[in-house]
Order: structure tokens, then C-alpha cells, then sequence
């Protein structure tokens, strides 16, 4: 493939209708991981945001348009696409999650070609093919994980692309010089790949839409992946609201000097903040002590805390780090491997850091019925340990979910409130249906607000939150100034290092980039507080 004009790359996750309203501090690793491809083979990209393509146009020319983005982003990434052609003759390639809704994706975004679940290896082959820069569609009829409009402007799902082996995802090298080209790279949340893909390859037991319901034939419970993906009712697997098992396959992770030499080259470049990211990062090289089969189960190995321990130990230790000018914390982990000497092992090197935990559901019942990997009572064990050894648990529920009841609802409101001494913060969000995802064709369903089953869990949500908020107040944090705040002619807004709320903070508008301490003295709003500068 040879062009003079570099390719667009451009990051809509979250994007939505056009801008971001949450996560606006997080910087994926999915548009490294593209750019990582193109370096490899001599080509130029740029990464650019949505908001700003869909605020300025495109400032220069592009030989190509790649977007990434999820099902929610698909009207942002149509009015990208409408722009484009209004400019450039060059294809569009759209990735990411919203990818899951097969033949709908490609028709909804415009798109020329779309790649489904994994890129790498799919983005080389078209490299390869010349297709990025031809009309040959011959040159690509056999590449598996896409869909393309043919030269009859029909749409083409061709076969899916296996999940990358262990070997070949440990191959793979993000870009990390492409993160300078996000203008919030400096105090954003940039998340660095640590494990791809899930261990849980179990199965939900709620009736489909459809009629397909789980036979008991035991499956599930094999220690072969091939027995368990040839479910007799033809059930995705993992929990029934996920598509990462269908999308990416089991967890495979990265080897430790890898992700060392990334998190050092993106501290080296100005990143203060990094995320271990994973689907969860207790499955970090588990999937080494079961290899060459597959990591197909959430419990059994226990969490490789040798590993991990390694990992963490080197990480610390890059002077940026050590010198407490960057921090470093985990994403996710399950509350069915999380255990007091894994808590210490965190604790030790990344004392008082944050995590969160996916719970769902405070019924019992309710979460073996999703397929959950481990149950409420597990959830409320893990956050009494991280508790005890200084650490700050997230717990994320999810209301609206299939098999949602009155009853279910009670026991996540009872459970929020019972975990309420020990953690930082709850997230609800609500369930939606996720193409390739064993709901994917339920319909999506209402407001909290709108539910008086799902309100129950809302609201009990919303009260430990505003109690976890009045917390803050008299606390010193470590902060980064981010930006100006314009409500406050003096001031900024401020990220709190380890994770929460925002914080404005006056007088400060000659420190933007700068690690300080704040202390907090009130609380603005359930996204805000108000703090002073108390010192570096």
C-alpha cells in the first residue's frame, strides 16, 4: 500500500451524537493498537477525536478514514462519515464494538468495510490486499472478520476471524508516540492493554427472545473449549449481557517487559495516569499456567500472583512512578479471584489505588441465572478486603437486566447499602442488548427513573454515592490541573489522580499540567467538589 497522505484515524468512543459527555479523561487502547499496525508497515496516520473533526472538519488531506467507536456512537460516526466524502474519494473502515452488529454497522455508519472483533491481523491483510487503494474486491473476498459493501453496493458478512493464539497476541505493539496526538493526553486516564479476551466461558440460563434456553446438558462445566462453544441451543457464551468471549475469544495476556516498555514510553512522553487494562486483570498470565489449552475458566487456576507481582514490582519502580509523578492502577477484576494475598500484593505497590468490580446483580439467584462468574456474596467478601488493605473498590450493577424482578432489585438495593463501609462508589448503568451477546435480542429497555423495579436500585445507588461524596470533604488528594474552568475566571477543573470526581479548583489557571495536592472543602454536585491548592 503506498499513498503520501497519512490515514485519519478517528476515535469516536463514547462520541455518541457528537460529544463526549462521560469518560471525557479516557484515552482506549484500541486506536493505539491500529496505529501500532500501520507503524509496522511504514504507514502515516494521525488519531484525531470525533468532537473535534465533527467541531473544525478535517484540517489536511487523508489517503483513508478508519473510525472506532461503539453501538451508541454510530450517529457521530455517520455525520464523520457524510463530511468525509464531502472532502476526500478515499475508503472508510469502521472497528470497534459497534462492529458486533454485523450487516446493521455497516449499513447504519456508511462504511466501506468494517472489522469485526480483533483488527490486527485483519488491517494487515488489507494492507496487503491493496484494497484501501484499489476497487479489487477479488482482493479481499477470502480475508475473514469483515464486512464490505461488493461492487453491486450489496452488503457482505464474510466468515468470522478466529481469536488471535497467545503467541500472536503477545506479538502485537500498540503505537505509543500516537498519543500526543490526543490534545487531553497529559491528564487523561490512558489505558494500556494488559489481557485481552474472557476467562468465563459459562453460559446464561434465561430463556431467549426467541425460545432458546439453556438444555443442561453440562457442557458449560468442560474443561474443553470446543465442548463448550458447541452449545446444543446455540447460546453465546460468557455472561448473557457480554460479547467480549464472542468478540475476543479467551483471556491471553501480555508479556511483562512489554507492557513495562509501553507504560514507560507513554510516562516518557508526558502520560501521568495509566490504567492496566483488562477484562479483568487477575486473569494477568493465568492463561500461562493452563497453555497451550485455552483460559476458559474464571476460578480454577487461581490468579497468578507471581506474575503479577512481577509485573507491578517493575512498573513502580520507573523513576516517573516512584518519584510520584505518574500513577498507575488496575481496571477490573472478578470478585471470585480477588483475595487477601492478591489485595496485599496490589496494596503493596499501589497503595490506596482504585479498582472496580463487576457485581451486576444482589441476588444470588439472579446472577447464576446471567452466567456470572462469581455470585453477590463474593462481591461483598472482596470489598471488605480491599477495605482492610487501603484499597478503593468501584462496584458496578446493572438494572433492567433480563430476569429482573422486584424481588432482585430489593436484594441489589440491600446489597449496595450493606457494601456501602467499604467501598468508594457505585455505578449503575442500564442493561443493553449487545449484538453477539446471548441478549442481544432483547429489546432495550427503559429509564431508571421510568422503572420503579429498576428505581429501586437507583436510588439506593444514589444515596451511598452522595454519602461517599460528603467523605471527601477535609481530605487532602493528588490532583492534576486539566483544564480551564469557565464558570471561574481564575480556575480549573481537576482530575483526582486515583480516580472520582471532579474537582475545581480556584486560582490555579498558571498550574494547568501539574501534579498538586488539593484539599477538598465542599461538595458542588454528584460530578463535583470544590478544592484549594494545599502544596505539591
Amino acid at each position: 500500500m503506498t499513498n503520501t497522505n497519512p490515514i485519519a484515524v478517528v476515535d469516536a468512543t463514547a462520541a455518541g451524537k457528537g460529544k463526549r459527555q462521560f469518560t471525557r479523561d479516557a484515552i482506549g487502547c484500541g486506536v493505539r493498537s491500529v496505529c501500532g499496525i500501520l507503524e509496522q508497515n511504514g504507514i502515516a496516520s494521525q488519531i484525531l477525536l470525533a468532537e473535534d473533526v465533527l467541531e473544525k472538519g478535517f484540517q489536511q488531506n487523508f489517503s483513508t478514514l478508519f473510525l472506532s467507536g461503539m453501538s451508541m456512537d454510530k450517529i457521530a460516526i455517520r455525520k464523520i462519515v457524510f463530511l468525509w466524502r464531502k472532502k476526500f474519494p478515499g475508503k472508510v473502515v469502521v472497528g470497534g464494538p459497534i462492529t458486533a452488529e454485523l450487516e446493521d454497522a455497516l449499513l447504519s455508519t456508511t462504511a466501506d468495510l468494517i472489522a469485526i472483533g480483533e483488527g490486527e491481523y485483519t488491517l494487515q491483510e488489507l494492507i496487503e490486499s491493496n484494497f484501501l487503494i484499489s476497487k479489487n474486491f477479488d482482493s479481499i473476498k477470502n480475508i475473514t472478520g469483515i464486512g464490505y459493501l461488493d461492487n453491486k453496493n450489496k452488503p457482505k458478512i464474510n466468515p468470522f476471524r478466529k481469536y488471535s493464539s497467545r503467541e500472536e497476541f503477545r506479538s502485537f505493539q500498540a503505537s505509543t508516540k500516537k498519543i500526543t496526538n490526543y490534545p487531553h493526553y497529559f491528564f487523561a486516564k490512558v489505558y494500556v492493554e494488559c489481557v485481552r479476551g474472557c476467562s468465563n466461558f459459562g453460559g446464561t440460563r434465561i430463556k431467549l427472545p426467541d425460545g432458546r434456553e439453556c438444555s443442561e446438558c453440562g457442557s458449560c462445566n468442560n474443561d474443553s473449549l470446543e465442548d463448550r462453544a458447541n452449545c446444543p441451543s446455540s447460546i453465546p457464551l460468557g455472561c448473557g449481557f457480554c460479547s467480549v468471549p464472542s468478540l475476543y475469544g479467551p483471556s491471553r495476556s501480555k508479556p511483562v517487559d512489554a507492557i513495562v516498555s509501553e507504560v514507560k514510553e507513554l510516562l516518557n512522553l508526558g502520560v501521568k495516569r495509566i490504567i492496566l487494562s483488562a477484562p479483568d486483570f487477575l486473569d494477568y498470565e493465568r492463561d500461562a499456567l493452563v497453555s497451550p489449552e485455552p483460559l476458559i475458566n474464571p476460578i480454577k487456576p487461581a490468579a497468578n500472583l507471581s506474575k503479577i507481582e512481577e509485573l507491578l514490582e517493575k512498573l513502580t519502580s520507573l523513576p516517573r512512578v516512584s518519584q510520584c509523578k505518574a500513577w498507575i492502577e488496575v481496571e477490573n477484576i472478578k470478585a471470585s479471584l480477588f483475595t487477601e494475598a492478591t489485595a496485599k500484593i496490589i496494596s503493596k505497590y499501589l497503595p490506596g489505588s482504585s479498582f472496580s468490580i463487576g457485581c451486576e446483580t444482589g441476588s444470588i439467584t439472579h446472577a447464576r441465572l446471567l452466567g456470572r462468574p462469581s455470585d453477590p456474596n463474593d462481591t461483598l467478601r472482596a470489598v471488605k478486603i480491599a477495605s482492610k488493605c487501603g484499597l478503593k473498590a468501584h462496584v458496578y450493577f446493572i438494572h433492567s437486566l433480563p430476569g429482573q424482578t422486584k424481588q432482585t432489585a430489593i436484594e441489589t438495593a440491600e446489597l449496595i447499602r450493606k457494601i456501602n463501609p467499604f467501598i468508594e462508589k457505585v455505578t449503575i448503568y442500564r442493561f443493553r442488548p449487545l449484538p453477539l451477546s446471548a441478549f442481544g435480542d432483547f429489546e432495550e429497555p427503559i429509564a431508571a427513573v421510568k422503572n420503579p423495579i429498576s428505581q429501586i436500585i437507583s436510588d439506593a445507588a444514589n444515596e451511598v454515592n452522595l454519602s461517599k461524596k460528603k467523605d471527601f470533604v477535609g481530605e487532602i488528594l493528588r490532583v492534576i490541573i486539566s483544564e480551564i474552568n469557565y464558570r471561574d475566571e481564575t480556575g480549573t477543573i481537576a482530575n483526582i489522580l486515583s480516580g472520582g470526581p471532579m474537582v475545581a479548583v480556584p486560582n490555579s489557571r498558571d498550574k494547568i499540567g501539574e501534579i498538586l495536592n488539593v484539599k477538598i472543602t465542599k461538595v458542588l454536585s454528584d460530578k463535583l467538589l470544590l478544592g484549594v491548592i494545599y502544596g505539591k
